[in-house]
């Protein structure tokens, strides 16, 4: 399609809006005279501020003059009042004053929003810090809020992803307290919204469910799009395009439900971006350029440099400078307004590449290098390294072999960073919801240790109240209740400290076999995953299960080794076999031993032992009834701890799994008076090298004890 099709094109589909858009002026017409009337007719100040309001808000789907025409004139009012109040009577005891007060607060907010609307961040956040410091003054609670997560949208846009984060988790405190269902669920968007930014997609997913699911639930249609988008980007990060286009085209049905043209326009850019990851680049020039359209019809402005950036990439994927140069200026325009330095390090390295292919090397050297210094002010590598890649390309073409060397190991260099940090951010996404996780279980467990506390200091309260008057009656009596009070206070605090033992050691399990899971998946084998993600379903619904429990059948347990052996074997891709066996005489469906004690050992066989090992791996699980015992054997014919224990992280891994179950052993001996050993045995062949490990746990079972 050629240019002049294309913007003639742009042209007939800004008509048909144009046409949407007067049938929807009409109609909106008569609402605006009948509150132009009601304005004429109302005397008090508060009553004409309210209907400027109404008359202001019809303007609030993109940046309107009018919007804040009325806010001006309604702001001059409230001004006018809150300067009739005397300083010197504590106008802020007046129910007057403070009602002013709130709507001078609201008229702040409404002009921080079209400020952003207008990409006029630093305005914006001028009125939204002025609206919090007025919530603050009335404690008023659901405004401050407002004004955080506000203000918490603008870092995000910016660039600014921790202050971002701060605010929006500022926001979503405060929204708590006021126990507003869907204002909660709003900060838990906004804050899916920076993790997805900073890459953190399962962290960002988790946000998004919880938000769709209380806008379902009250039918907010508007904000269950606003979700649907996030979650389709989500899936377009993921190269997931089928599940991105579902979610659009929710998204997009919802907004043309709800008239939210702002974000249909948001959503033709996205379906546009579809395309062209396909390699469709006419259809996606479609879409852009219906967005376009309905940017300027709205005079909406915020995404429009991406559109023109889009549209611009499309041709110098088709080989066509000259229109890929067109758009870029116009994009780079935009983007300069709104001081977007990622944004213009891109379109600047466009550029470059179209310049390059026009063969004007001076050219496209000079945007490559400001590519590069705007990418620097950014601290996006991503941007570092695409300005790098650049500069070589256009070094080789200009026949600087030495150059273009110099910019192909920095780029080289990025790309290797890059690629390490990929890898390592799911583990790093994983641990963030592990501490997450581990603070909720750390607050429960000094909730009830408190609670054990209060019933330990009441109890010697009445204790000392008992004493005062048994001690009349018989000293005898009073020494055989504090000695029974004391015993039952050890056996709670043992008891505590054994659930917590096994608290700490749980998140350890699981975080472990995340680790093991996140690997196979990314290699995107439907089967193969699917299998491995049934098996690990499995084994978090028995970790889960067990770390309620003291005591579980020993068939469960060995089946928990069994998968989690299993999915070792899927990670390690059959590096190792294994085998676990009982004696016929177990009946292992009702005998109880206590949970995931043999698990830590047979991860370190696996982790440490067959990691550097030359050969297949085999690890041997036996269990035996011994004299009332049972009896674990963990045998394997790893590498074996004296050369595990060369590297430092092997070591200290080993160690903390044997430190957690002696003390889990040491603990529940005392609280059972019955004996829990551990023996650590290091095997070695003929010629004295190691061949292996074992280790023999022995410990009582259920029926026993």
């Amino acid at each position: 399609m050629g240019l002049l099709n294309l913007v003639g094109f742009r042209y007939v589909w800004m008509s048909i809006l144009m046409l949407t858009v007067s049938v929807q002026v009409l109609a909106g017409g008569a609402k605006t005279d009948s509150l132009r009337a009601e304005l004429a007719s109302v005397m008090s100040d508060t009553a004409k501020i309210k209907v400027m309001f109404k008359l202001g808000n019809q303007f609030i789907d993109g940046p309107s003059d009018s919007l804040l025409h009325y806010y001006t004139l309604a702001l001059r009012i409230i001004d006018d009042n809150l300067r009739g109040f005397p300083e010197d009577t504590n106008p802020e005891n007046s129910l007057t004053f403070k009602t002013f007060k709130s709507l001078k607060m609201r008229a702040l907010i409404e002009f921080g929003i079209e400020y952003f609307f207008r990409s006029e961040y630093d305005g914006a956040l001028g009125y939204y810090f002025r609206a919090a410091e007025i919530a603050l003054e009335l404690g008023d609670e659901v405004n401050l809020s407002e004004c955080y997560g506000e203000i918490g949208i603008v870092y995000k846009n910016q660039g600014k992803f921790d202050l971002a984060l701060e605010y929006q988790e500022k926001a979503l405190e405060v929204a708590i307290t006021t126990n507003d269902e869907d204002w909660i669920a709003i900060c838990n968007t906004n804050i899916g919204n920076i993790y997805k930014e900073k890459g953190y997609l399962t962290i960002a997913q988790d946000y998004y469910l919880k938000a769709l699911k209380t806008f379902e639930k009250l039918n907010q249609d508007r904000r269950v799009a606003a979700c649907c988008t996030s979650i389709g980007d989500m899936y377009f990060e993921q190269k997931d395009f089928e599940k991105a286009l579902e979610y659009f085209q929710n998204a997009f049905d919802l907004s043309c439900k709800t008239g939210d043209r702002v974000r249909e326009s948001n959503i033709l850019l996205a379906i546009g971006n579809i395309h062209a990851e396909r390699g469709d680049h006419t259809l996606a020039r479609e879409y852009y350029n219906k967005s376009v359209a309905l940017y300027d019809t709205l005079g909406y402005q915020h995404n429009l440099d991406d559109c023109y950036k889009s549209i611009g990439i499309s041709f110098l994927k088709e080989g066509e400078p000259d229109k890929a140069l067109a758009y870029f200026n116009q994009a780079l325009g935009l983007s300069g307004q709104e001081q977007d330095n990622i944004n213009i390090a891109e379109i600047l390295g466009g550029i470059s590449q179209a310049y390059l292919l026009k063969n004007n090397q001076a050219r496209a050297l000079e945007y490559a290098q400001r590519s590069l210094e705007t990418a620097s002010l950014t601290g996006a590598p991503r941007m570092k390294m695409y300005a790098y890649k650049n500069l070589y390309e256009v070094w080789g073409r200009r026949g600087d072999p030495a150059k273009a060397l110099e910019y192909f190991r920095l780029y080289s260099g990025m790309k290797d960073s890059l690629f390490i940090a990929g890898q390592f951010r799911a583990i790093t996404e994983m641990e963030i919801k592990y501490q997450t996780e581990k603070k909720e279980q750390d607050i429960a467990l000094l909730t009830e240790h408190n609670k054990v506390q209060e019933l330990m200091i009441g109890s010697r309260t009445r204790f000392i109240v008992a004493i005062a008057i048994v001690f009349l009656l018989s000293l005898l009596i009073g020494y055989a209740l504090l000695v029974n009070t004391r015993l039952k206070a050890r056996h709670r605090a043992s008891e505590l400290e054994n659930r917590l033992l096994r608290s700490q050691m749980n998140p350890h399990f699981i975080f472990n076999s995340l680790i093991a899971i996140q690997s196979y998946i990314y290699k995107k084998n439907p089967v193969s995953a699917g299998d491995y993600l049934s098996k690990f379903a499995d084994l978090v619904r028995m970790t889960l299960e067990n770390s309620r429990v003291e005591f579980v059948p020993l068939e469960k347990e060995l089946n928990m080794l069994n998968i989690y052996l299993q999915l070792q074997m899927l990670r390690f891709g059959d590096t190792f076999s294994f085998d676990i066996e009982k004696d016929e005489n177990i009946e292992a469906d009702i005998i109880k031993i206590p949970p995931m004690l043999t698990q830590p050992f047979i991860e370190n066989a696996v982790e440490h032992g067959f990691r550097l090992k030359e050969g297949l791996g085999n690890i041997k699980v036996r269990c035996h009834k011994k004299a009332g015992d049972i009896e674990f054997i963990i045998e394997d014919n790893g590498v074996g701890r004296e050369f595990a224990a060369q590297h430092k992280k092997a070591k200290h891994n080993q160690s903390m799994a044997t430190m957690i179950t002696r003390e889990r052993l040491e603990v529940m001996g005392k609280k059972f008076k019955r004996k829990f050993t551990l023996e650590v045995i290091d095997l070695k062949g003929a010629d004295g090298n190691a061949k292996g490990t074992r280790v023999v746990i022995t410990m009582p079972f259920v029926e026993s004890i």
